[in-house]
């Protein structure tokens, strides 16, 4: 449980980053919308893949393996939630202050119709790239460093990998299977959300980012005493 918590948290993180939801629901709203759907989940788990992997790989390497790598990880696990702490009070500060007045043909900071325009002509291709880019990497990364931290080899990190996946994927995967069996309503309940995520967006985006810089920063130093 002492590994399987922490996953369970960052996964959840993951799963509810309001730029992934709102991409999301902008595929879900084009025309191929199902096999698009397929393309960014694709890119999405290609993505997830290759970050949490590759993180783990180069962390868990031969100097990974003596005090001084450990303690190399557990620095690693303080800088990235120094860096995420810091972004999020910037956002965080920045919640409430209004927009300033756009020129003619100038999008939102959250760029919504941009993205809407983008998305109109979107293929299975373009969704899976899109899907690799909104994978949020940080706390892949993130999840992989905990792993290491704890020492985790062979099967466990199988096991580990497979709860991270599940639940960051979660609430994409949902919205998935709640567009395929009720495509109609689906769409006025997503465009609602969808809505709702843009306007509260960079409070949730920099709460998370709060908690999962803390958590990882708490981790990290309790790993270096």
């Amino acid at each position: 449980m002492g590994l399987i918590l922490p996953l369970l948290f960052l996964g959840l993180m993951a799963s509810l980053s309001p730029a992934t939801i709102v991409v999301f629901v902008l595929v879900l709203g084009t025309a191929r919308a199902r096999v698009n759907a397929v393309g960014f989940l694709f890119g999405w788990g290609v993505s997830l893949t290759i970050v949490f992997l590759g993180s783990y790989a180069f962390a868990s390497s031969d100097a990974g393996e003596s005090s001084g790598g450990r303690t190399w990880v557990s620095v690693m696990q303080v800088l990235l939630g120094v860096a995420l702490l810091v972004w999020s009070v910037r956002v965080w500060r920045r919640r409430d202050e209004p927009a300033p007045p756009r020129p003619p043909g100038r999008t939102s900071r959250w760029g919504t119709e941009r993205l809407m325009g983008h998305m109109s002509g979107l293929t299975p291709l373009g969704a899976a790239v899109v899907g690799v880019l909104k994978q949020p990497w940080a706390i892949t990364t993130a999840a992989a460093l905990v792993v290491v931290h704890h020492h985790t080899t062979g099967l466990l990190v199988a096991v580990a990998f497979a709860v991270f996946t599940v639940v960051s994927t979660a609430t994409v995967g949902l919205m998935f299977v709640y567009y395929n069996r009720y495509p109609g309503e689906a769409q006025a309940q997503l465009g609602v959300l969808r809505d709702r995520v843009v306007a509260a967006g960079p409070a949730m985006g920099a709460a998370a980012g709060i908690l999962v810089g803390g958590f990882l920063v708490v981790d990290g130093l309790v790993g270096l005493q």
